[in-house]
Order: structure tokens, then C-alpha cells, then sequence
């Protein structure tokens, strides 16, 4: 299966560039790239320590338990909670105030071992029924009469497992906590962004390996093909895609073009479950043009990162980009300037609360910088009926901001 082929029909997965803002890539039915769990990297005292900082939370909302769903698009709450990230469909985990912790997944038994190479959690069990099977397990954690939280916040949930649960337990008392982690999301660990520049790292290679690809003639099929390649030889877990000469589009067999002059690519990979980003846009003749062009954009993102400081406005970002960009903004801004990037694609902090509701967040998640956020910046625009694109991923630091490419 190709990339993008078979996608999801998820509702903001699939939309485009010219529906409207944000940058949307498909993503795949399967993760089929690189899965293990690095220990030495992300050992299990980190997620020890996470836990009990929910469980803190737990308490202070009077919380007996807290389900947490996660997909294979959605996967951020319940990753950051157990380390696992679901291959295909998606399963839940059952967090009590005290004792152990459960994952339920929707995955055969067959596929047990293997999932639990993937977590710290012990107590890993299949399913092909989460909702009903999920309300026995609460049963058996003698959590029938409780007050439960419910984290979903990618609202993936599908809705007959939902009500199965919910209606499984007629005395449980659901409390929607679906904002509950967003802030511990927001600034990331030791240990996270170390795993974040290795990520970047990794995209850099990519970006740079996919020149020996981009030749003028070549298909388009082909090159995407070929950089898939290069991506899941370097251990990625999943790659997501758009290119085009005059508009991104998802990979497909049905990319039959042949590049001409020049190639904007969007790039995001997940690795060791981390998302980074970059948009790159590759020159392919001495045209002074497209040259002048692409340099504004990588300077316009340069000038945009500078605001990357701790207690700079969020804001900031977006207004440094509307100086630099002029004519251009308005097209840059249907495209999507920002947002946070980690355990998700597209996380906290939006650059605002549009592109906050475009992907389902209930908020911007913060109005300022603070230190350790990560943060993707692009800027895309059109000149002489083509599209230019740069971007890169960045950390805040003391000093300001820090690529994780480098």
C-alpha cells in the first residue's frame, strides 16, 4: 500500500490545501515503518513519573479512573501516558487512581507479545470489541459505581464502542477530561527533546538524501516512492507527504507528472513516536525568480523563529510573519504559519484559536512562549503560478530558538 493510499477518513485528515487553512497530509490506514522502544532513551521512569502527575490530577478532580483512547491518527495522551502508539485502529488505557494500569487494544492475541515490546504496561489485552470489553474491565477493577474520566481528544472514539462502554456501565459517572494532559503536552522533557532532534536529525537526512531523487522527467510517483524508501531505511515509524509544482497533493499511483523546473515537498515523520516537520522546495534550473522567491520564504522563517523566546507572545509569530511576507500573507496564512509539534502532528500552541478549531483543539493551549515548547514554522506562497515552501521544526530555549535539525 502506498502512502496515502487507503487513507483515513477521518475529518481533518483528509482535508486539502485548497479547502482551506492548515496544512492536512492523509494519513495511512497502517503504520507499517520502524516500531521498538528505545529504554536507555525514554526509560520507564519517565512515564512513571507522568503518571503520577495525572493521577495528581485525577485527585484534584475527584477522579476514581481515567479511560484514555488513542488511533493510529490520534495517539498523543495515550503514548505519553504508556509509550505504546497503535499500528492500526485503537484501543484504550484504564488508569485508576492507585494500582496497575491496563491497555486495551483493538488487535489480535497473536499480536500481544509484540504490542508489548512497545510499553512498560503489563497488563496488555486484545480485542475486537473495546467498548464492551472495556466495560468489563472497569467492572473488574471494581469501578462500577466510580466517577471515570474520559480523554479523547483526537474524538476518535468510535461512537457504537463508545455508547457500548457508557452504556456497559449505567452507574459509572463520566467526566469528559479531554484538555487533561494538553499542558504537560505543551513543554516537553529532558529526555523528549532529545528524542525530538534525533527526530529532526533524522528528517534533515531525509530532506537533504531526497535530491539524488528530485530530477526534472522523473514521476512523481516515483521520487515519492523512492524518498519513502530512503525514510523507513532511517527508522521511521511514519512518513507524511504533499508535493507538487503548483499545489501539494497527497501521494498517490495517480501522480503521473513529470517534475519540470522546480518541486515544493512538505515532509513529517514520526520517529521513536515523536512528530518533527520541514517544507522544502527543490530548484531545478538557475531561474533568478524562484531563487529570489525561496529565499524570502527560508528568511521570512528565520525572522518568525526569532520570536521563539521565553515569554514572547505567541502571537508575535504570526504579526512578524505578516511584516516580512506582504502581499504574500494572505496565501501564507491559508497554508497554516505554525503550531506545536511533538507526540502529535499538530498540537498546541496554535498560532490562533481558527487553527486551534480546525484540528479540534478546544484552545490555543497558550498565549505565550515558554521554554522547552516546540513549535513547526512554514511559510508557502505562490510566485510566477508556483508554489514556494519552506519550514522547519525549533525548540524554545533560553537563548531563543534552536532547529532540531541541527
Amino acid at each position: 500500500m502506498g502512502i496515502g493510499e487507503g487513507a483515513s477518513s477521518h475529518p481533518t485528515a483528509l482535508r486539502q490545501f485548497n479547502e482551506g487553512k492548515m496544512i492536512f497530509s492523509r494519513h495511512s490506514v497502517l503504520k507499517r515503518g520502524c516500531s521498538t522502544w528505545d529504554k536507555q532513551q525514554m526509560p520507564q521512569e519517565e512515564f512513571q513519573s507522568r503518571v503520577n502527575a495525572a493521577r495528581t490530577e485525577m485527585a484534584r478532580q475527584d477522579l476514581d479512573a481515567l479511560v484514555v483512547y488513542g488511533d493510529n491518527y490520534s495517539f498523543a495522551e495515550l503514548c505519553y501516558l504508556t509509550n505504546y502508539f497503535p499500528k492500526v485502529r485503537g484501543g484504550i488505557a484504564v488508569v485508576p487512581k492507585s494500582g496497575a494500569i491496563s491497555l486495551l487494544l483493538n488487535i489480535g492475541s497473536r499480536d500481544v507479545p509484540f504490542a508489548k515490546t512497545l510499553t512498560w504496561v503489563e497488563d496488555v489485552r486484545a480485542s475486537n470489541q473495546v467498548g464492551r470489553d472495556g466495560a468489563e474491565l472497569l467492572k473488574e477493577k471494581g469501578l462500577t459505581r466510580a466517577r471515570v474520566g474520559l480523554l479523547d481528544s483526537g474524538k476518535g472514539f468510535p461512537l457504537p464502542q463508545l455508547e457500548e462502554l457508557k452504556g456497559g456501565l449505567p452507574q459509572v459517572e463520566w467526566q469528559p477530561c479531554h484538555s487533561m494532559l494538553q499542558r504537560a503536552l505543551l513543554q516537553k522533557s529532558a529526555r523528549e527533546l532529545v528524542t525530538l532532534r534525533n527526530a529532526g536529525h533524522v528528517l534533515s537526512a531525509i530532506c537533504s538524501g531526497a535530491k539524488n531523487f528530485i530530477k526534472q522527467g522523473r514521476k512523481e510517483f516515483e521520487i515519492i516512492a523512492d524518498i519513502d524508501r530512503l525514510a523507513r531505511d532511517k527508522g521511521v515509524e511514519d512518513i507524511r507527504i504533499l508535493a507538487g509544482e503548483k499545489r501539494l497533493q497527497p501521494p498517490s499511483f495517480r501522480m503521473t507528472a513529470s517534475v519540470g523546473d522546480h518541486w515544493a515537498v512538505y515532509f513529517a515523520i514520526q520517529h521513536e513516536r515523536y512528530w518533527v516537520e520541514a517544507g522544502r522546495t527543490y530548484i531545478l534550473s538557475a531561474d533568478p525568480k524562484f531563487q529570489s522567491a525561496y529565499q524570502k520564504a527560508q528568511e521570512t522563517v528565520a525572522q518568525m523563529a526569532s520570536q521563539l523566546t521565553p515569554g514572547n507572545s505567541i502571537a508575535a509569530i504570526d504579526e512578524t510573519a505578516r511584516k516580512q511576507l506582504g502581499e504574500f500573507y494572505a496565501t501564507a496564512s491559508i497554508y497554516g504559519l505554525g503550531n506545536g509539534i511533538g507526540l502529535n502532528q499538530w498540537e498546541a500552541p496554535f498560532l490562533s484559536e481558527d487553527d486551534a478549531r480546525q484540528v479540534g483543539s478546544p484552545s490555543v493551549g497558550a498565549t505565550a512562549l515558554n521554554e522547552n515548547m516546540t513549535l513547526a514554522l512554514r511559510v508557502t506562497f505562490e510566485t510566477e503560478g508556483r508554489l514556494i515552501l519552506f519550514g522547519d521544526s525549533f525548540e524554545v530555549t533560553p537563548n531563543g530558538p534552536k532547529s532540531l535539525f541541527r
